[in-house]
């Protein structure tokens, strides 16, 4: 079975913002690819969810890549946050997706809250 790659939208401030869609997303999938570890906890602890991560960011984009995908490849579902707001904007996200349409791994996307419409 083959994995895929979920880019989730996060809350810019208030918790109260994240999609339920975006909450049972990050409760079925088999891990979590964050921009900051420490501030991704902090998102699924108020949320009481509990899964594996890895960090993923701007200096370790490369390797990291290879290994999130690598494990994608064997099945797994990996979901990308960023500190705030949605993935592949402003941060290396746009890298990894890339990477997944090399290698034929689906992407999808739960958009999040937007402060640019409101």
């Amino acid at each position: 079975m083959a994995g895929k790659l979920i880019i989730v939208g996060t809350p810019i401030g208030n918790l109260s913002d994240f999609s339920p869609r975006a909450i049972e997303t990050l409760e079925t999938c088999d891990f979590i690819a964050a921009e900051d570890t420490r501030v991704t906890v902090k998102l699924l602890n108020h949320f009481g969810i509990k899964k594996p991560m890895v960090s993923y960011f701007e200096h370790n984009k490369m390797e990291r890549g290879d290994i999130i995908c690598n494990r994608m490849e064997q099945g797994e579902v990996c979901v990308l946050v960023s500190d705030a707001g949605m993935p592949a904007i402003s941060d290396p996200g746009e890298l990894l997706v890339a990477q997944c349409v090399q290698r034929n791994i689906p992407v999808y996307v739960v958009p999040g809250p937007t402060a640019v419409i409101s």
